[in-house]
């Protein structure tokens, strides 16, 4: 079995509520939405994940995801619009927006401490 994509979305095949478009990128509903509001903006051209865009694509789509976030925050309202890339399960370059109004309405990134000798040898790694 292949993993899934939006090129079905990308080619008309598969119904989603569009909320925004431009030649190069796509932004719809989430079918499975965080929050109502939930938003996904992809490029319509296939890559596997954010960081395989070239450097003007990947500019590009983060443009047009803040446009479409500026209009979340406009027209919902809401008091942020929070940000999330994952890139495990669908094998498509892709952003989440989600309207918030409260810290904890979108799952959180906190993790237990690593202890520091373990934070200053994964420093140094990316350092280098």
């Amino acid at each position: 079995m292949t993993a899934p994509t939006f090129a079905d979305i990308v080619a008309g095949t598969r119904p989603v509520q569009i909320v925004a478009e431009d030649a190069a990128h796509l932004a719809f509903l989430a079918e499975r939405p965080a929050r109502p509001g939930h938003v996904i903006v992809i490029p319509r051209r296939v890559h596997d994940h954010l960081f395989d865009l070239g450097a003007q694509e990947h500019a590009a789509l983060w443009t047009f995801a803040r446009s479409v976030g500026r209009s979340l925050q406009q027209r919902l309202p809401c008091a942020r619009v929070c940000i999330s890339v994952i890139g495990w399960v669908v094998r498509h370059a892709h952003i989440h927006l989600v309207p918030t109004d409260a810290a904890g309405q979108v799952p959180g990134l906190d993790g237990a401490p690593l202890p520091p000798a373990q934070m200053a040898e994964i420093a140094a790694r990316l350092r280098a």
